[in-house]
């Protein structure tokens, strides 16, 4: 798992890896630098005290006096930049040296300041001055490592510390700085966006910083959060609508589905299907409130020689015109039509004793066989048998069915085009004929 690390963390560690490298940098070429100084200023002094005690080393090896010669080599030796001095006597071979000869490498390396020693009296470009022209020595001069080394240090210590000392104010401004303007705000942000829930979109984010006269990359953060909320409450509140839209659709396809389905295509009647469901509610509301419920079967008389004579496309016409015209007389709401089979109808009438079912019946076959039907210039003479029955106590919807079709199977082996009622359940006697 990745741990967390944040922006200012990673802005100070960056800070102090560049200070490092810098200070590397920069205190390798102020040691080259000091070193270079050093050397220069040590020559420079050094011809200096060099030339002073030529001419007091030239009367001492002329007089041969080597206490005097060892005390000006001590004299030498004794300064911090020296770290070795000898003096070689051309006429005694004699060596006067003193110093640290391990520290200025004495046996490693050649003098920094070699001179010559010459006859007292003579000048430096040789002119004899009253005596013999000659060399009575050298005198050579090492400067002190340790002295050097130890100028760096100082030097170096002092640019470091001031180095150091910056590196960590730099840090500490940056730290509030990243802190005030940009730790802060970030958190602030972090915790509105995991606190938000799908219905506070319309909560505004604020941010508590201090005032301003500027806008900076967390105020543009900020605006954009801002307009983010604005698109998806926008895009939620078309989705709901969108939503809503579809979904009233979908109820309109399937209540249309449903009617498709319960509805004969063929002449906009119920079918079977849908006769069976209603008509088991209606003969169970008949029951539980002691209302009248009626049937009437109809079937159309010779419709085979319709289709025969005169084709299917005019048969159908001529079911989908007798279901119109029955279905203009039925009560509005209350009493339904439902295809049977074939050339077959049923008319269910709530509420409806046999008396009103036989003139509805009556009314019906009236209308059928009154009017011949003008179908695509056709002129067609219909007519149909109906058979009527009415619910009886603790009748089933099998029985009432049965008795209505006898009925009608009566009306047409009477002679067709006719109402009959039909007869009552077994215990009764025959209600008579139309």
């Amino acid at each position: 798992m990745t741990r967390f690390r944040s922006i200012a963390t990673l802005l100070i560690s960056r800070i102090v890896w560049l200070a490092l490298i810098c200070m590397s940098v920069f205190v390798g070429a102020l040691a080259w630098w000091e070193y270079r100084a050093g050397q220069q200023s040590f020559r420079l002094d050094m011809r200096q005290h060099a030339r002073s005690s030529q001419l007091q080393l030239s009367s001492a090896l002329w007089d041969i006096e080597p206490q005097i010669v060892r005390q000006r080599v001590a004299w030498l030796a004794s300064l911090p930049q020296v770290g070795y001095v000898r003096v070689r006597s051309a006429t005694t071979g004699e060596v006067f040296e003193a110093g640290d000869m391990d520290a200025a490498d004495a046996n490693e390396r050649e003098p920094r300041i070699k001179l010559d020693i010459p006859v007292p009296g003579q000048t430096e470009d040789g002119v004899q001055v009253g005596l013999p022209l000659g060399v009575l020595g050298t005198l050579e001069i090492w400067e002190s490592r340790s002295h050097y080394a130890q100028l760096m240090r100082n030097s170096i210590f002092g640019v470091v510390l001031g180095y150091v000392l910056f590196t960590i104010l730099v840090c500490a401004v940056v730290a509030i700085v990243m802190r005030r303007q940009l730790r802060d705000p970030l958190r602030q942000i972090s915790h509105f966006a995991r606190s938000l829930r799908p219905n506070e979109l319309s909560r505004p984010l604020v941010l508590q910083r201090p005032q301003r006269n500027s806008f900076d990359e967390i105020d543009l953060v900020a605006s954009g959060f801002a307009q983010l909320q604005k698109a998806l409450q926008s895009h939620i509140a078309d989705l709901d609508s969108l939503v809503a839209e579809r979904t009233a659709q979908l109820q309109l396809m399937v209540e249309e589905v449903k009617r498709l389905s319960l509805t004969d295509v063929l002449t906009g009647c119920y079918n079977r299907r849908a006769l069976d469901e209603r008509l088991a509610t209606e003969i169970e509301r008949s029951k539980r409130y002691g209302r009248a419920l009626s049937v009437v079967f109809m079937d159309l008389d010779h419709f085979k020689r319709i289709n025969d004579e005169y084709g299917h496309v005019t048969g159908d016409a001529v079911l989908r015109e007798v279901a119109l015209r029955c279905q203009g007389q039925l009560r509005s709401h209350v009493d339904w039509m439902a295809r049977y089979g074939g050339e077959e109808f049923l008319l269910v009438l709530p509420e409806c004793a046999t008396q009103d079912a036989w003139q509805l019946a009556e009314r019906l076959l009236g209308e059928i066989r009154g009017t011949a039907l003008n179908l695509d210039g056709l002129h067609i003479s219909v007519t149909a048998s109906f058979g009527v029955a009415e619910l009886q106590s603790g009748e089933s919807m099998e029985a009432l069915l049965e008795r209505a079709d006898a009925a009608m199977y009566q009306a047409k082996h009477s002679g067709r085009a006719r109402v009959c009622l039909a007869k009552p359940q077994v215990g009764g006697g025959d209600m008579g004929q139309a």
